[in-house]
């Protein structure tokens, strides 16, 4: 072998004598680049604090040997330079998938922590002019005369009043007693501008004769208090192993975060029984007419919400004779973002039904709304973003209206979480928490979902989900969240409301629930 022969195979696979070629550097470079990622990984996964005890032995243990595999391979100076490259490339390929799998679990640790860090408790208060008026900022309002609400909502109209106050001097102001009071003041020009509380914009939505108040009304400003997020009432000191209660909320608010006093058009109590793998959910129509726990006077369910998600749980609480334990509150629009981001959902509806011209968010994710129609058929219907908000909101078009709405929405969470349990949800997992983290919303703790995914990991049972909706009868009552305006309600049935408390007590005791024959 000539000189210069003997000094390249020397270069690049090493010397007799023990020094090393390129080969082997290159070798210890990639057993380098796994021990870095098998460090990452395991503070990673440690971190999200979703494994249980023997499932992180198992990947501690998996580490150790891959990575002494590699160095009993690497570390000696040998002539198996093909030995040496094969495992060289094996361990980059391990790294990669480690890099992926440690991507993964700090997404997963990130959208943990938005989801229970508590939803926004702020309040918004807008002022309001007519779609006509050439008022474009608050600013333009000098010497016009504000409507405002005597009673209702005085707290925040008076802090928004003294900020108006504070920048342009002194407001005339005159007060009307009722909602539909202040709008038709507006609308019929006796006030030029009002002060309304964001919410009460669903509140008049919902009233006969002014579904069209948006429409013919522009808000010109916005004033926002933050308030205290609210606690969970009674917290389960263990979740994984003792029953507890769930109140899930579904607002339809138009506003880019999730409020937390805001009306509340879907109220489910999802009653869990970790022992037995029972679950339970109760649903509640939006118009039943009960007594407000902090103000005595009655209103319907929905508007409980206006008075911040507390006010909703104390209502359920003692309509049903439970202690809630936590909420979970979702932004319809935003499931819009999750459905997508799951390829769509296939929906099992009990009947075929036309909507009636609704808003839905536009294509192009402006944050924009159009009206738009879908028809449905009886069966299996697979559906996209918008197509679900749809078929989730309708009402108009059944007979029994809410009723049939709330099992709608129940079809819908049921399909959700059938996709996110497939295979499917690991093509777009990233775009699929994003999504959730921007509509959803919960008391839960971190550590109460780790140990909720910690019991599903080491018992790996199936869950046995039933349902029940209370209903009743309709009629016309005032509401105080009106100001005592009329308005349609729905009286409980009390037998029914009697069943949905045996079937509660059935899941909590650890009993299958018995639901009533038709």
């Amino acid at each position: 072998m000539s000189r210069r022969r003997r000094n390249a195979y020397s270069s690049y696979y090493g010397s007799r004598g023990g020094s090393r070629g390129l080969a082997d550097w290159f070798g210890l470079l990639a057993l380098l680049c796994m021990l870095v990622c098998s460090v990452i990984l395991l503070v990673r996964v440690l971190g999200a604090g979703v494994l249980t005890t023997v499932l992180t032995v198992v990947l501690i243990l998996v580490l150790v040997l891959l990575n002494g595999l590699h160095a009993f391979v690497q570390l000696p100076v040998r002539r198996n330079v093909a030995g040496k490259l094969i495992c060289a490339v094996v361990a980059l390929v391990l790294s990669a998938a480690m890099i992926f799998t440690s991507t993964a679990a700090g997404s997963l640790m990130k959208f943990l922590s938005n989801i229970t860090s508590g939803g926004s408790a702020k309040t918004t208060t807008c002022v309001v002019v007519r779609a006509d008026d050439p008022a474009e900022t608050v600013n333009d309002t000098f010497g016009y005369t504000y409507g405002i609400l005597e009673t209702l909502d005085r707290e925040n109209t008076d802090a928004a009043l003294s900020h108006i106050e504070d920048g342009m001097g002194q407001v005339k102001t005159a007060g009307f007693g009722t909602l539909t009071q202040l709008a038709d003041a507006l609308l019929n020009r006796q006030v030029d501008a009002v002060i309304l509380n964001n919410s009460y914009f669903s509140v008049l939505k919902g009233t006969e004769g002014y579904q069209s108040f948006s429409k013919d009304t522009k808000v010109i400003y916005r004033f926002s208090i933050d308030k205290e997020d609210p606690e969970p009432i009674a917290p389960n000191a263990n979740i994984s192993r003792e029953p507890f209660v769930v109140y899930c909320s579904g607002t339809d608010e138009r506003v880019d975060y999730i409020p937390l006093n805001s009306r509340s058009d879907t109220n489910i109590l999802a009653v869990v029984n970790p022992s037995t793998h029972q679950i339970l959910l109760v649903s509640t129509p939006r118009d039943y007419y009960l007594p407000l726990p902090s103000y005595g006077q009655k209103d319907k369910l929905t508007h409980f919400g206006l008075y911040g998600i507390e006010e909703s749980i104390k209502g359920l609480e003692q309509l049903y004779n439970v202690d809630v334990n936590y909420y979970a509150r979702v932004h319809f629009a935003g499931l819009v973002g999750v459905i997508d981001a799951l390829g769509g959902i296939d929906v099992n509806s009990d009947v075929a039904f036309n909507t009636v011209g609704m808003e839905v968010p536009d294509e192009d994710g402006s944050g924009n709304f159009h009206f738009a129609a879908y028809s449905f058929q009886k069966g299996v219907n697979h559906l996209d973003g918008r197509q679900a908000l749809a078929f989730a909101r309708e009402r108009d078009a059944f007979n029994d209206g809410d009723m049939q709405r709330g099992r709608n929405q129940m079809a819908v969470i049921r399909a959700i979480v059938d996709k996110a349990s497939s295979p499917a949800i690991l093509k777009g997992y990233q775009k699929v928490l994003d999504a959730v983290s921007s509509s959803f919303i919960t008391s839960l703790t971190y550590e109460d979902i780790s140990s909720l995914v910690q019991m599903q990991l080491r018992d790996n049972v199936h869950w046995n989900i039933t349902s029940y909706s209370v209903s009743g009868e309709g009629g016309m009552e005032p509401c105080y969240s009106a100001g005592n305006e009329t308005l349609w309600v729905m009286w409980p049935n009390a037998t029914q409301i009697n069943t949905a408390k045996s079937l509660i007590q059935q899941v909590l005791n650890g009993e299958t629930p018995t639901l009533p024959q038709d």
